[in-house]
């Protein structure tokens, strides 16, 4: 593109993207604080094991990097369409 068009176009997607990520956040936080209950009841009752009480841990770091992992996305989507543009023509 020659024009503006292309830099109203990126910042639509980096709007919308991060519109759905936080959309896919929210959607699955609810989820989640279910999961997190039914752990805490079972590691409080001594009926999981300390490597299935450190997957769920694992699982929900995870889940809190879900915000990190689109912005970093994002940012690597804008550098690398920012290197195909070509400011000398």
């Amino acid at each position: 593109m020659k024009d503006d068009e292309g830099i109203a176009y990126g910042l639509i997607a980096v709007v919308m993207f991060i519109g759905m990520v936080a959309l896919i956040f929210i959607c699955f936080t609810p989820a989640m604080n279910g999961v997190i209950g039914a752990a805490n009841d079972l590691i409080g009752d001594g009926k999981v094991g300390v490597q299935t009480a450190g997957a769920v841990e694992w699982s929900l770091g995870w889940f809190a990097a879900i915000p990190i992992i689109g912005l970093l996305g994002i940012a690597y989507w804008a550098y690398i369409r920012a290197l195909e543009e070509n400011p000398s023509d």
